[in-house]
């Protein structure tokens, strides 16, 4: 690189630029909704490592007000008293569904444990059965 870089200037030489990672996860769970929001607080995800169900991480963000309600209704017809995990780091007030909703999320990176870090809801999908689910390498 041969541009100059400027203590706390803005410049064309140097541009900074996130990136991000995207993954399909299986919607396990939900969480109870906090504060003024409505019908969930996040959604517990999971994804198919060696034909086990793991952990992978909660996604609170990315949710329209519509798209709340929409998935809550969806996850309520879905609701089970099975944990699909043997490993669950604090989940005393999660509502577990069976794990039949596939959704993509936006991520930073994974964490040391295996986890998204960051995961935003991005949308559900429907091309894809829950069981195909897999970790998705770079």
């Amino acid at each position: 690189m041969s541009g100059r870089y400027y203590s706390g200037k803005r410049t064309r030489e140097w541009l900074k630029i996130k990136t991000g990672h995207e993954q399909e996860a299986i919607i396990v769970g939900f969480t109870a909704p906090r504060g003024s929001r409505k019908h969930f607080g996040s959604l517990v995800l999971g994804l198919y490592e060696e034909g086990k169900l793991v952990y992978a991480g909660h996604s609170g963000g990315g949710f329209s007000t519509e798209m709340l309600a929409t998935l809550h209704a969806r996850m309520v017809k879905l609701k089970t008293g099975k944990q699909p995990f043997t490993d669950v780091p604090h989940e005393d007030q999660t509502t577990w569904i069976k794990p039949r909703l596939v959704c993509q999320v936006k991520f930073t990176e994974w964490t040391r444990k295996g986890e998204m870090r960051h995961p935003v809801f991005l949308g559900l999908r429907t091309d894809k059965p829950a069981r195909q689910v897999r970790r998705e390498r770079a």
